[in-house]
Parts: C-alpha cells; sequence; structure tokens
C-alpha cells in the first residue's frame, strides 16, 4: 500500500517517525539509527525527507495494522470489562460482558514500540537514552485508540468500561507507567519498584498482574492461573515461545522461572520474507524434490512465512539432508536461499541462509534455558512431562517438527496442551473468578544470562539433531 508523507524543508524528524504517525508501525532494531540488518525496506530508516514523498509499504504493515477479531461471542454492547495482553511484538484486547462474564471478543494489533527496536533490551537501551516518555506516550495512544476501536466494532461505549486488567512482561509495564527501567538492563537486573496497585482512572480501576522478577512478567503470571500453575501432581513446563522466550517448570509444586532471549523470530520477526500469524502466513511447508507445497493460515494467498512455517521448513531442510548439523545450507540453497512462493509480478517470499540462522540461535537459545531449569530443579530428563505451549503460535505448530529440530531438547513430553493465548485466559480467570495471580512466593527465579553452564549448552543446542 502507499502513503503520503507530509515534510518540508523545515522537518527534523525521520521516516520512521513520520510513517508511524500515520498510524503504522514497522519494525526497526536500531530505532533510525542506520544499523539494521536484514531490513526489508528500501528506504534508509534514519532518513529525514524534507519535501512530501510517497511511500510504498509492505503488505504486511497493512496487515498488521488491520482489525483482526476472533470471534468468541457475539458481542452486544453489555462489555464493561477490558482486558489487555501487553505484548513486545502484538498487544491484544478483549472484552467480559458484564451480565453473563463471556469473554466476548478479542482484537489484536502490532505494538507500535516496535520501531525503538524488536526486543526489550533494545526498547530499555531507547528509554535510558532519553525516550522513555516517547515510549509512554506513544503505548498510551495506541491502546486509547484500539480501545476505542474495539468499542466502536462491538458496540460499546467506552465511558462503560469500569474494570481493566492488563498482563505484560516486566519491561512492557515499566515503559506503559513511565518507570525507569534503567536497572532492567544491567547486572543484578534489580526492579527498583513494586508491580503496580490497582490504579483509578476516572470510572475505570486498572489492575496489573505482578510480575515475578526482572524477566518473567505479569502476563507469565497470568498465564500460569490458565494452566492451574503451581500443581503437586505433575512435572510440567510452562512454555511462552515469544521474543522474550519465558519458561516456567514446575515441579512438586514449585515454580522455576527463567527467560532466554529468543529474538523476535518464533513471531516471524526479523525474517527476511517474516510476518506474524496471520492469514496468508505460510505455516507448514513440505519439500517435495526441491519444490515447496506450502500450506497457508485461512489457506489464503500467501504473502509470508511466520514462525512456525519457518520451524516447519527447517525440519524439513533435515530431514531431506538439505542443511548440515551446524546450520549450513547445502550448495544449491547456500548463497540464494529457498524460493518459497513466487508472484506474477516477480515478487517472491524468499527462506534465506541468515534466516535459518536466526531461527538456530532462537532454538538454542529455548532448548538451554530448558536445559538449565531441568538441573536446577534436580529433575531427570526421563521423568514424563506435561508440556504447556502458550500463544497463537502453537496452534499452527507441529510438535514433531519441534522435535525434530531440537526446540524442546530430548525431553520426555507425555501430553502436550496448546493454550492459546494464556495471558487473557489468565486475566480472565483473574477478572471473572477473582482467582489472584499472586504466586510470587512459589517461584524460583533464575538469571540464565549469569549461569555458569548456560553458555556452554547454549553452544550445545547450535547444533541440530543428527537426522538418519
Amino acid at each position: 500500500m502507499n502513503i503520503h508523507i507530509h515534510a518540508d524543508a523545515q522537518n527534523t524528524k525521520n521516516i520512521l517517525t513520520l510513517i508511524e504517525e500515520q498510524g503504522f508501525s514497522l519494525p526497526c532494531n536500531c530505532h533510525g539509527a542506520h544499523r539494521c540488518n536484514g531490513a526489508r525496506y528500501s528506504f534508509d530508516c534514519s532518513l529525514i525527507p524534507k519535501k512530501p514523498m510517497d511511500v510504498s509499504l509492505p503488505d504486511t504493515s497493512d496487515k498488521i495494522q488491520s482489525v483482526s477479531l476472533e470471534k468468541m461471542e457475539t458481542s452486544d454492547g453489555t462489555a464493561d470489562t477490558l482486558l489487555i495482553d501487553l505484548g513486545t511484538t502484538t498487544i491484544a484486547m478483549a472484552f467480559i460482558d458484564k451480565e453473563s462474564g463471556a469473554l466476548r471478543q478479542c482484537k489484536t494489533s502490532a505494538n507500535p514500540q516496535a520501531h525503538f527496536g524488536s526486543d526489550v533490551i533494545s526498547r530499555i537501551q531507547a528509554a535510558t537514552h532519553g525516550n522513555l516518555s516517547d515510549l509512554t506516550d506513544c503505548i498510551r495512544k495506541h491502546i486509547k485508540k484500539e480501545t476505542a476501536l474495539l468499542c466502536q466494532m462491538t458496540h460499546n461505549d467506552i465511558s462503560a468500561i469500569r474494570f481493566c486488567y492488563i498482563g505484560g512482561n516486566t519491561t512492557m509495564i515499566h515503559l506503559l507507567f513511565g518507570y525507569d527501567c534503567t536497572s532492567l538492563g544491567h547486572s543484578p537486573f534489580t526492579i527498583k519498584v513494586p508491580s503496580p496497585e490497582p490504579l483509578s482512572i476516572g470510572n475505570c480501576t486498572v489492575y496489573t498482574a505482578p510480575w515475578i522478577s526482572a524477566f518473567v512478567g505479569g502476563d507469565i503470571t497470568a498465564g500460569l492461573l490458565s494452566c492451574h500453575l503451581p500443581s503437586s501432581g505433575e512435572n510440567a513446563l510452562f512454555l511462552d515461545l515469544g521474543t522474550n522466550g519465558e519458561m516456567v517448570l514446575n515441579h512438586k509444586g514449585k515454580l522455576y522461572t527463567a527467560a532466554t532471549a529468543a529474538g523476535p523470530a518464533f513471531e516471524g520477526n526479523g525474517l527476511s520474507c517474516g510476518c506474524p500469524g496471520i492469514s496468508g502466513a505460510i505455516s507448514h511447508v513440505v519439500l517435495r524434490s526441491l519444490f515447496p507445497s506450502l500450506r497457508t493460515i485461512n489457506n489464503a494467498h500467501p504473502i509470508g512465512i511466520c514462525g512456525s512455517g519457518a520451524i516447519s521448513l527447517c525440519a524439513e531442510l533435515l530431514r531431506k539432508h538439505y542443511v548440515t548439523s551446524d546450520g549450513v545450507l547445502t550448495e544449491k540453497f547456500k548463497t540464494d536461499g529457498i524460493v518459497l512462493s513466487k508472484s506474477p509480478d516477480g515478487k517472491s517470499i524468499t527462506f534465506l541462509p541468515e534466516d535459518l540462522r536466526s531461527i538456530q540461535l532462537a532454538i538454542a537459545a529455548i532448548a538451554a534455558g530448558i536445559d538449565i531449569l531441568l538441573a536446577e530443579s534436580g529433575v531427570s530428563k526421563k521423568e514424563s512431562f506435561t508440556l504447556y505451549l502458550g500463544g497463537g503460535f502453537g496452534f499452527h505448530l507441529s510438535i514433531e517438527d519441534c522435535q525434530c529440530i531440537g526446540l524442546f531438547s530430548d525431553l520426555c513430553i507425555s501430553e502436550i496442551k496448546v493454550m492459546g493465548n494464556t495471558c487473557l485466559q489468565g486475566l480472565y480467570q483473574w477478572a471473572v473468578y477473582e482467582r489472584t495471580p499472586a504466586i510470587q512466593n512459589d517461584c524460583i527465579p533464575l538469571n540464565l544470562g549469569e549461569h555458569p553452564d548456560f553458555q556452554k549448552t547454549y553452544l550445545h543446542h547450535m547444533t541440530f539433531p543428527d537426522i538418519r
């Protein structure tokens, strides 16, 4: 799609800022500092236009910003409670009906802070270098706008919203409330302020799920509620395969928690032709005589490859021996990668060697985190586990593909439960059933970055499993 940029000789704003001011969000790890790697845009992100110009945005920009509603029950305009899952990459919002207590509808949108960086570290750095108020204003305006849109679409009056429940990682909540997050970005990674108390804004009371540590936030606290953890009766592993790779191991009623820098690749961000798990995203790949057979979400025309599609392709490359255990593509694909789809106008969706490396790094981070949690809890890999997968990511995921590439290490999994958006589900239980997510006393936080065995374990998992 094309948009028009208004600028003149006195303009001092870079093109990313001007695009965002028109309601669009483009991921940019360097915040306009001209240090992007693998960017998919033909303009320089630090460009400061001095005259009007037209900019053509990739299809995924429009797709991310367009409204995506997952029907739960049809809204009749009687909602009085708003739930918000404040993610690093994606924000999900839903209403609760005040009469029936039913969860009505869900709306997702891209987090507009993405142009400050795709992960929490880059946003902490942006905040500590004078952009805290910009980050706070950015997300507050976006939530206000998205709430108004959701009200409009569901025939609700925004003034009738009496309660709001928010879950998010520790950094996102700091940025929402304008807290100084400097201490979250360096060792010993301490939190200087307590979890926010209930806050009244007009007629609305805002509740925020408490965080567990600097690395594991209220979105995970809420998610554990949805999985009914802690539980003394089972070994269970809860995984949120998002940008921050949070994981919680339940063993004998104790919760061992950690987060690992998986990066945004599992969410389709940072891949050369990546996209979120939206309509048209390639979610499954089968290689037949080098020609890919694709499955897309909603069977729509392919627009890019999402995280589950990238995992599926990596597993296929391993099975067909087109990639070495070190993650090097065979000669045929070594330079130009794999062309997955080509449109009549010549545009192609390609999976490049650097995309494979991004997935490989994310896999190693998750698998190493699992191994450290097991070691610290004293649980053997031979013991059986129930695996809870959080996030919409899991709905399109092949467990066989995950095990093929070593994502879950070599954990003995007896049952896998794909939970969907566990944060919203947990917030719902908090709001309707008053199951307060106050479980910090049951948690044992682990700092993987400072664990003496993490680097060695991480490097071990950089090697793909041997497929005979």
